[in-house]
């Protein structure tokens, strides 16, 4: 079963979904921001999908669940279990590898490229995919890759934009799981609001361009997933 850990109600699986659902493979879906407890690390955990989230991944004195949360990605990704992290789970994964996480440079925010470096043309997940795309950035941290780590992509404001360990595990600091309507239900309140324009960008401008992008995203990530889940 693959199991995949939420850290906020809006920043769902998206098109994660749509490749689960086209293959009819369940998931088990743990919303640790509601309370549930991270599960325990068995046999029966046969892939691990770590989601994004407004924390850092060191605010453990907000959210208690992270340390449980971070052993269990360690010994998903050590045990050789296919992971996956986006955005915040990427970081997650960093952390759990004993990488530092820290703030980036800028706060990288709106619909912007990225470039897959040389070496993604020989990842199993990204070979197929072009070698600049325009994915939706929402993040303030970064990481240090982790040691061993395959550096897959880079962006204009943040180097560490995909990494590779072992075979198996994937971390992702942009988001390509999102839908148009994943991102005008993200650009809503006034924390949003507030979020973006401190990154130079207009909610209004992410929503627009959230279609057109899409429609040339949308068959990119599909492929990205499914030969993820090709390996479970």
């Amino acid at each position: 079963m693959i199991h995949a850990l939420y850290h906020a109600p809006t920043e769902t699986l998206g098109l994660i979904k749509t490749c689960l659902d086209k293959r009819g493979m369940d998931i088990a879906e743990h919303h640790l921001y509601e309370g549930c407890r991270v599960p325990p690390f068995t046999h029966e955990i046969e892939a691990l999908i770590v989601m994004g989230g407004p924390m850092n991944v060191n605010e453990t004195y907000l959210y208690s669940f992270l340390d449980t949360e971070v052993e269990l990605i360690k010994q998903a990704t050590l045990a050789g279990r296919p992971v996956l992290g986006i955005c915040l789970g990427a970081q997650l994964i960093a952390k759990a590898l004993g990488s530092r996480v820290y703030p980036n440079s800028v706060r990288e925010v709106g619909w912007h490229p990225i470039e897959l470096l040389s070496v993604a043309r020989k990842d199993r997940l990204l070979s197929e995919a072009p070698q600049t795309f325009d994915v939706l950035h929402w993040h303030g941290d970064t990481f240090d890759l982790p040691a061993g780590a395959v550096h897959l992509a880079k962006s204009h404001n943040c180097v560490h934009q995909a990494f590779r360990w072992g075979p198996l595990a994937w971390g992702l600091q942009f988001h390509l799981e999102v839908t148009p309507e994943m991102a005008e239900a993200w650009v809503q309140g006034e924390e949003s609001v507030s979020y973006i324009r401190g990154a130079g960008e207009e909610p209004g401008a992410i929503v627009e361009k959230a279609p057109v992008i899409f429609s040339t995203l949308q068959p990119i990530a599909e492929q990205i997933f499914s030969l993820f889940l090709d390996i479970v």
